[in-house]
């Protein structure tokens, strides 16, 4: 009895929320149904993202953290041959692991994503292993004892939230999408529900990115060099997309303006912000393969209104991110909607959102660009 009155309140939460539906429902839910996936307790994304991928099987493919989960289906020709693997890996390392797993037909195409901190690191971050990507489905227990363990921990920091499911959201998976409208959506893309919503104004400071650089913690931790071995991974990466004839388009995502010159103040600091074009180009260059250094949001044409965060752009920056690209590269040209995209950039419908999804409380103007 003691045990079922601890558990009783987590697996009703859990259960209410769908946070313990089985993967391989999820994926199936979310492509069939249009379902979003919004968890809160646990973050299984690049198992359920391998599912969608053995029988979508896309032509094109975003593939990085979670800075690239702003590309959307919508701009290319076809866009049920597009699928966002944003957050499906999350260190250098992951990236030859996730390709040698690669269910079915490879893609023809990567939109890779190389965050800065992948090649700020220490020995100790590159001794760790690979992520695996089988495919498995982990058991009902399994899945309750992580959950459970996320939601105590939840509760002592006191974020559990409550609330009424929001009316379109009652098929939705997990707390955030149930809540918020806030989730992957069936092109592997994330909606920013909570941040779309929020009543209270941004007041694009970025005071949190701010204070951890100030700090030198996680993504913005500081490095006296780019990491060789870090270097050597991605090589091996881009060699292995050679081999099986993938091309690649690959870019540095950018920072918020603010915490662009942030970093810049400190500059000798952070050598894999404002060195790494130059190092990783060779490897690039010797395959004709094309790399960007959007490090700084301004080189889009953007203003940081056009930001969720102090490091995530938004889905209004990364239109004209893909813009860029293709005008340089025939390849990616060749599979996107070209007079979409214009059409698009003219009728944005706020500096988040290229189409209006969520209704927005404070709503920024996009920088105008010429079209």
């Amino acid at each position: 009895m003691p045990l079922i009155l601890i558990f009783l309140p987590a697996v009703y939460h859990l259960e209410s929320c769908r946070e313990l539906d089985a993967l391989s429902e999820m994926a199936e839910d979310n492509q069939n149904d249009g379902a979003l996936i919004g968890l809160a307790y646990t973050d299984p994304m690049h198992l359920v993202k391998y599912k969608v991928l053995e029988k979508r099987q896309p032509t094109v493919i975003a593939l990085g953290s979670s800075r690239v989960l702003s590309f959307r289906s919508f701009v290319f020709n076809d866009p049920s041959l597009f699928y966002n693997c944003g957050r499906s890996v999350g260190r250098v390392q992951d990236m030859k692991s996730f390709l040698s797993s690669y269910p079915g037909q490879k893609p023809k195409i990567i939109l890779l994503g190389l965050d800065q901190d992948f090649f700020g690191i220490e020995d100790r971050d590159l001794d760790k292993p690979p992520r695996s990507y089988l495919s498995k489905e982990t058991s009902y227990g399994e899945r309750l004892i992580k959950g459970t363990k996320a939601f105590f921990d939840a509760v002592k920091e006191g974020e559990v939230e409550g609330g009424v499911t929001l009316t379109e959201a009652s098929s939705y998976i997990g707390r955030n999408a149930r809540l918020y409208s806030e989730g992957y959506r069936p092109d592997g893309s994330y909606i920013y529900g909570r941040r779309l919503r929020a009543i209270e104004g941004d007041e694009y400071s970025f005071s949190s990115s701010i204070k951890r650089i100030n700090k030198r913690k996680g993504r913005f931790a500081a490095a006296d060099k780019i990491h060789p071995g870090a270097v050597r991974e991605l090589a091996a990466f881009i060699e292995l997309c050679h081999t099986n004839e993938i091309h690649v388009v690959a870019f540095i995502p950018p920072y918020a303006n603010r915490v662009f010159q942030r970093l810049e103040e400190e500059r000798s600091q952070f050598p894999h912000v404002f060195d790494l074009r130059a190092k990783l180009h060779p490897i690039f260059n010797r395959h004709g393969f094309k790399l960007f250094d959007f490090s700084d949001l301004k080189s889009v044409g953007s203003n940081d209104y056009e930001t969720y965060d102090g490091f995530h752009a938004s889905e209004t920056a990364y239109l004209k991110l893909i813009r860029i690209m293709a005008d340089q590269d025939s390849v990616l040209s060749g599979v996107l909607s070209k007079p979409d995209i214009k059409n698009m950039l003219g009728t944005l419908h706020s500096a988040r959102q290229v189409i209006k999804e969520i209704e927005e409380p404070h709503p920024k103007l996009p920088t105008p660009i010429n079209r």
